[in-house]
């Protein structure tokens, strides 16, 4: 992986030798440079990009947590490094930090801080390919070869191909199935007209929907199923002979 590039921020010079001194010891850490206040840091940021800054929180002009609140979402990600206890809890209030080290930090709790932050900039980088990948890739829509209908307690996996037309009965549905069988189901017209794809299914009247497939010809403003002949709405009728031309 590339080097991660960290920002020391801390007004004590011999906070960012002891810092400094631990970055050397990890190969994969790139320091990026070093502010002793708040206002050079913000100046910093703006001319250079890190993928962490190693923060101190009690400083003269501009405290750590004051600077956070000025990057708002636009802050790298943060290990907070500070003597005073007290603010651990506040940092739990912001995305970016990572972790809270307590002064004088031992060189075992920087290394598993630095090892946290690596982990959680390879998830988000992976993430972030992942998501681009599939934002390229083109939506297939994922279509059933069924329909599942409820008749009384018991659920029914209706092949799509079975089905001949449907029958809007009030609040209930009558489904005419190939093998002559009828499922009554209480579902409205408009409901399962949603649920079926509409290459292989069509309303042709305010009480009816039929598979295509079913249709043996069209005859004025009937159309006939095996032995069933069905009417045509007015309003569907210019629709129902584009579809079936």
């Amino acid at each position: 992986m590339n080097k991660l590039r960290v920002l020391i921020v801390d007004d004590e010079p011999l906070a960012h030798k002891v810092i400094e001194g631990y970055c050397e010891k990890i190969d994969y850490i790139e320091i990026a440079g070093n502010c002793y206040d708040g206002i050079s840091t913000l100046n910093f940021l703006n001319k250079e990009m890190v993928d962490a800054i190693l923060l101190d929180i009690q400083m003269p002009d501009i405290t750590g947590i004051e600077l956070l609140d000025s990057l708002k979402q636009d802050a790298p990600k943060v290990i907070f490094t500070t003597a005073y206890t007290e603010y651990a809890m506040i940092s739990f209030d912001y995305d970016q930090v990572i972790d809270y080290l307590h002064k004088p930090i031992r060189i075992t709790r920087f290394i598993k801080a630095i090892e946290r932050l690596k982990k959680v900039l390879i998830l988000e980088n992976d993430f972030q390919q992942s998501s681009a990948q599939e934002a390229k890739e083109p939506v297939e829509k994922v279509q059933k070869d069924f329909i599942t209908l409820k008749d009384n307690k018991t659920l029914h996996h209706v092949k799509l191909v079975d089905i001949r037309y449907i029958q809007s009965w009030g609040n209930y549905l009558k489904i005419f199935l190939a093998n002559d069988d009828i499922k009554i189901v209480r579902k409205t017209i408009k409901v399962i007209e949603e649920e079926l794809p509409q290459q292989s299914f069509i309303r042709i009247h305010k009480s009816y929907i039929v598979n295509i497939n079913s249709i043996k010809s069209l005859i004025g403003n009937q159309i006939q199923i095996s032995d069933q002949k069905l009417p045509i709405g007015k309003s569907y009728a210019l629709m129902v002979k584009k579809r079936m031309t």
